[in-house]
C-alpha cells in the first residue's frame, strides 16, 4: 500500500514540516488496520511489516512495480496453502 501525505509544500518541493508529517504515519496506519480488521471481522494483517518513505520517483516506481507483481508469486511463498 502506498500512502500520500499531503502537507504544505514550498517552492523547492519538500514538506514545511516533515518530522510531524513522518510522526503521524504510524497513527494512520493503526486507524487504517483497525478499520480493515472491523469491516473484514478478523486480523489481515502481518504482525511486522516493511515500512518506507518514498523520496523520489525511482522509489515509487520500484515500490509500485513490487506491490503490483508480489501477488502474482504467492503460490510459490513457504505460507502458500491450497485452502
Amino acid at each position: 500500500m502506498i500512502i500520500i501525505i499531503r502537507g504544505n509544500i514550498i517552492s523547492n518541493g519538500m514538506s514545511k514540516a516533515p518530522s510531524p508529517t513522518n510522526a503521524m504515519l504510524s497513527h494512520i496506519v493503526s486507524a487504517l488496520k483497525r478499520f480493515c480488521n472491523k469491516e473484514i471481522g478478523h486480523n489481515i494483517f502481518q504482525r511486522s511489516f516493511h515500512d518506507h518513505i518514498i523520496r523520489n520517483i525511482s522509489d515509487y516506481n520500484r515500490i509500485a512495480k513490487y506491490i503490483y507483481e508480489n501477488p502474482l508469486l504467492w503460490e510459490q511463498d513457504c505460507f502458500y496453502t491450497e485452502n
